[in-house]
């Protein structure tokens, strides 16, 4: 009789919405980590507890283990994706057991991942080495639970890098990472050489030719929200000829219809602006500051950017910005709102292996927790699950 009033004390406690003690992680939240140098992947609580590593093991085609490089989330139907950058492959797993479900090789250096939840297609970029110039953009079917090829699809530049799908547009944005272009990719209509998929340079003054690797701007990754795309742009320093010139890393604002951009928004020199994310629920962007060892006063962080339009005029301004020198080289970012309501930005440090968690409205640091204490690429890509939020008591 005692255990039976125990036990159903503790489940009227655990239905109290006013009971003290953590809460934020009862909803099912995760954070989904690459360790990348560990052959492995870390799936957090959203309040940064560690629940479980899943070694990665799809084809060593290297060599050189597998090195998880990206993730993506499948929030609709439940799976989580890795890129295996020395592996050559694609992993699909389940989010509910975190079990293998399909692999697909792709070949060289899988880089980033971008999806298509309603029509189950995952967009991948690759990375440049001797054997490919990574000017393919792979796009693979999910659907019944296997990875198959759908389409190759040929942006004409080198390094094609980021990587977003829209899903209000339909469209896939690429850039470049060494020839500052864009890439607009179609996938619903027939694959023609510069008209589908289109392709623009972000600055003609100085690269008019897609061929060429100016390596000016150094576009690093893309973000949407319709009827904007938003690009990180490291810089540095740069020199053709004769030219020498030290350029701000910069967040860049497009329309991703006609293609034109609309504003920049400069930082420092050595800023190196890398992974960024647009809020769902807000006009704002997220993203992390690699930082310079360069430059002293050029610390690694994340930085929240606002942006508005106003009588046909478009700006961006800071919001936030926390920075130390304590974080090791900010890269991966993902943000997430869980089923209290609560809204906080993830990012993982490259060199340090940790992962860290952010107020998304004032930019206090909350949490931080280590995930990985050895190799040069510790922590990578990031993104998060949300499940369903009707679910407690039942």
């Amino acid at each position: 009789m005692h255990k039976l009033l125990l036990v159903m004390l503790f489940l009227f406690i655990g239905c109290d919405d006013d009971a003290q003690g953590p809460i934020e992680n009862n909803d099912g939240s995760l954070i989904i980590v690459s360790l990348q140098d560990s052959d492995s992947v870390a799936i957090v609580g959203n309040n940064l507890d560690v629940e479980v590593q899943i070694p990665i093991v799809l084809m060593d085609m290297m060599g050189m283990g597998e090195a998880p490089h990206d993730v993506a989330v499948d929030n609709t139907h439940g799976y989580w994706f890795t890129s295996a950058m020395m592996g050559g492959s694609i992993g699909m797993y389940s989010i509910e057991t975190n079990e293998l479900i399909s692999s697909f090789t792709i070949g060289h250096m899988p880089a980033l991942l971008t999806l298509d939840e309603i029509n189950k297609l995952i967009y991948v970029s690759r990375g440049m080495n001797e054997f490919n110039t990574g000017n393919i953009i792979y796009e693979l079917s999910y659907a019944n639970n296997i990875l198959t090829e759908v389409e190759q699809w040929n942006v004409e530049f080198d390094y094609a890098h980021g990587i977003e799908f829209d899903e209000i547009s339909g469209n896939v944005y690429v850039i470049s990472k060494t020839n500052d272009y864009i890439a607009k990719i179609n996938p619903n209509e027939p694959q023609i050489p510069f008209s589908n998929p289109m392709i623009v340079s972000m600055d003609n003054t100085y690269n008019n030719n897609h061929t060429i690797a100016v390596n000016r701007l150094r576009p690093i990754e893309i973000t949407t929200k319709y009827p904007y795309m938003f690009i990180t742009c490291s810089a540095g320093e740069w020199s053709s000829e004769d030219q020498y010139e030290e350029i701000p890393g910069q967040i860049q604002m497009w329309h991703m219809e006609d293609m034109n951009l609309l504003a920049s928004l400069e930082f420092s020199t050595y800023s190196r602006p890398w992974h960024i994310e647009a809020s769902k629920i807000e006009d704002k962007v997220f993203i992390t500051l690699a930082g310079g060892n360069e430059d002293q006063n050029s610390e690694s962080g994340v930085i929240c950017i606002e942006y508005s339009e106003s009588d046909n005029q478009v700006t961006m301004s800071k919001s936030w910005e926390t920075t130390s020198s304590d974080y090791g080289t900010m890269h991966g970012i993902t943000i997430h709102s869980d089923c209290h309501g609560n809204y906080y930005v993830y990012t993982t440090g490259r060199t340090d292996g940790n992962i860290y968690k952010f107020d998304a409205s004032t930019g206090e640091q909350i949490a931080i927790t280590n995930l990985v204490s050895s190799g040069s690429v510790r922590t990578g890509g990031i993104d998060s699950y949300s499940p369903p939020c009707d679910t407690c008591c039942d």
